[in-house]
């Protein structure tokens, strides 16, 4: 133990004083005369010893409290186990964790882990001299910190607000700060363990985790259409996949659906604890434009994550380009029935290559010879991301289709069958096959199949859509990269095929075009630094500008280049809130596009005092945790680490109950 003022001892001479009382008092007793005996009171009989036991004590209560009044003007103390001498202008680097995950209230209390870990910072803060500067981060503003001096720091803390970024700055906004304290809940799914690893070893860090009520949490995961092709005023279905992140069931968990502000569909679901929960809303758009849509759950007191927005724009009419030998063809008159489609027939010698590489999906029917340059293209479309139907010629020329096959990587051939073979009926198909959901409105196992021969053959697709009976493939698709391959056995001539004649025919075409079309702009994008989006836009010379995403007065300039008529831009950093945003070129509105917080935020499992010291190399000796508590407990640790224990408050309670046991001793004794 240490004096931080010793010259004060002398003033333990002092201690004469209450002696020379006691010695006063030791003299004999005076006689006091009375007018009246009826003023002589009883008085209790008090032995010689009594006496002197009774002013000894209050001897020794009167020294004891001389003593440790002059030990309190000494100000004893431990000494630290570390050392530490704080400067006058010293600075010290707090983080305080602002993101979302902070929004869970803390272990026994009713308020945000953020409230309390703003509480620490104050209490940290007041363990500083006055004169000291703050340097203090939030993810919020990762690798930059705000410089706060004395009275400014608890303005400043109070108008800390959560942020969607959740990378912690462990630099602490590169301050050179010899202390360093980090205040979070140190989330699982976000917190990385070997940025303590990483830690700057020349100085002091201090960890100080916040534990949370608990993990209990309803996100919803995501959310998909039925059909990437969307029609206005046609049936649509919504898939909402939700998660449970707690250890208890909830029941009767509200789910909406709001389209353009207007709610269409809701429900009730029971979510089982740390499982994924899929359902789905049938709905209709009434729209024809963009619809600016929202999935909204109920959920105390995590509530981030409770909306996810999505954005539905009306497909693009899909471009069907038919190569045949034929002048005419059953295939146009089928396709023009639907107004989003747009057919158009090309023979091999007057083919539009362009109009070819451009299309959604090109259909290869009845060419009885394939052209080197044809084939070419084809593959290369495919490659591309296109689709291709392969629909073989009666009179099919085996070497050109070998060729065809042989750059799409298609181990198939054409056979030598003649329309005069026997035909063989088609198995009914599976209702479950993605390919035939939503096809049939009643499916009946025993329906008359039609019947077909074979003129083409191969093994090894990625789905058979149709078989014969004997379970020889009919109709196929091939996935090549991003593109796909459907091929079909038989010629659509009635002496080889009796599909074209069959109620399927027209839902298998028209699927087969509608699985070619892609949805160049996603339902919904995640607000973080790694997301990049991609939109298709038109780039003539005279739009030149920049690309600015808005919401309401807020404008954001992405990082952004143009290549090969897309756009492709990164999120801003800057962007901290869900919602809907326009991309705009100079005042034109191309698109709008909706962005969701990321689900990691969403997970509440912490890391423990335990786990995260286990995480820390042994050779990092500069490197604190603290356990969970409040602020005092907290402040105490820190105190005695690097301060050491002042004792100089215990020593002035020492003096009041000294104080107090002499006034008893005369009172009572």
């Amino acid at each position: 133990m240490g004096l931080l003022y010793p010259s004060f001892l002398y003033a333990l001479a002092a201690i004469a004083i209450p002696v020379i009382l006691h010695l006063a008092q030791l003299r004999k007793a005076r006689r006091v005369e009375f007018s009246n005996v009826k003023f002589i009171k009883a008085s209790k009989d008090i032995t010689a010893s009594q006496r002197n036991l009774k002013e000894l004590l209050i001897l020794l209560c009167r020294i004891l409290f001389v003593i440790f009044l002059v030990l309190a003007f000494a100000q004893p103390f431990i000494p630290a186990s570390e050392s530490f001498l704080p400067a006058d202008t010293s600075q010290v680097g707090i983080v305080v964790d602002n993101s979302y995950s902070m929004q869970n209230t803390r272990e026994k209390e009713n308020e945000p882990l953020l409230s309390g870990a703003v509480g620490q910072a104050q209490t940290i803060i007041d363990l500083f001299p006055a004169s000291a500067t703050f340097k203090i981060s939030t993810a919020s503003g990762a690798g930059t910190a705000a410089m706060v001096e004395g009275n400014a720091t608890n303005a400043f803390l109070q108008g800390i607000d959560f942020s969607s970024n959740k990378n912690l700055p462990f630099s602490g906004g590169n301050t050179a700060s010899e202390q360093l304290f980090i205040i979070s809940d140190f989330q699982k799914s976000t917190f990385q363990p070997q940025s303590l690893a990483a830690l700057d070893s020349t100085r002091q860090v201090h960890l100080v985790p916040l534990k949370g009520a608990g993990t209990a949490n309803i996100t919803i995961d995501s959310v998909y259409l039925d059909d990437e092709f969307i029609r206005p005023a046609g049936d649509n279905v919504l898939h909402i996949r939700l998660y449970n992140a707690g250890d208890e069931t909830v029941e009767d968990c509200a789910v909406k659906l709001v389209v353009n502000d207007n709610q269409l569909a809701s429900l009730s679901l029971d979510l089982p604890p740390r499982q994924v929960t899929e359902t789905s809303l049938n709905f209709s758009l009434i729209s024809k434009g963009i619809s600016k849509a929202y999935v909204l759950v109920e959920d105390y007191p995590v509530e981030f994550d409770n909306t996810h927005y999505f954005v539905m724009a009306p497909s693009r009419n899909i471009d069907i380009v038919e190569i045949s030998d034929a002048a005419s063809s059953p295939l146009q008159r089928l396709y023009r029935n639907e107004a989003f489609f747009r057919p158009q027939l090309y023979q091999q010698g007057n083919l539009d290559y362009a109009r070819a590489s451009s299309a959604n999906i090109v259909i290869l029917n009845a060419v009885s010879t394939i052209s080197s340059g044809v084939a070419s293209t084809l593959a290369g479309f495919v490659k591309g991301g296109g689709t291709l139907v392969v629909i073989p010629a009666e009179k099919a020329d085996n070497a050109s289709y070998s060729a065809l096959f042989g750059n799409l990587n298609i181990p198939a051939n054409i056979t030598a069958t003649t329309g005069e073979g026997a035909k063989t009926a088609l198995a009914v198909p599976d209702p479950n096959s993605p390919f035939f959901k939503s096809i049939f409105s009643n499916y009946d196992p025993k329906m008359q199949m039609p019947a077909a021969t074979r003129k083409l053959v191969w093994s090894r697709a990625a789905d058979d859509i149709l078989k014969f009976r004997g379970g020889t493939p009919f109709l196929s698709r091939f996935e090549r990269g991003s593109g796909q391959v459907y091929l079909m056995a038989s010629p659509l001539e009635d002496a080889y095929n009796e599909l074209q004649n069959h109620a399927l025919f027209v839902p298998v075409m028209y699927k087969m075009a509608i699985s070619s079309y892609k949805q160049e702009q996603q339902l919904a994008y995640t607000l973080d630094e790694n997301t990049t989006v991609t939109i298709p836009v038109a780039t003539p010379a005279r739009r030149e500008g920049i690309y600015k995403l808005v919401q309401d007065s807020l404008e954001y300039i992405p990082e952004q280049q143009v290549r090969g008529g897309r756009l492709l831009f990164s999120v801003p950093p800057t962007i901290d809130k869900a919602g809907f945003y326009d991309l705009r070129l100079n005042d034109s509105t191309l698109t709008t596009l909706a962005f969701n917080f990321d689900k990691e935020e969403s997970l509440l499992e912490q890391y423990s005092p335990e786990e995260l010291r286990s995480f820390v190399p042994e050779k990092l000796r500069n490197v604190h945790v603290y356990k969970y508590g409040d602020a005092f407990s907290v402040k105490g640790e820190f105190e005695k680490r690097f301060f050491g224990v002042k004792l100089w408050k215990y020593c002035l309670i020492l003096c009041l109950i000294f104080l107090l046991a002499e006034i008893a001793l005369i009172r009572f004794l």
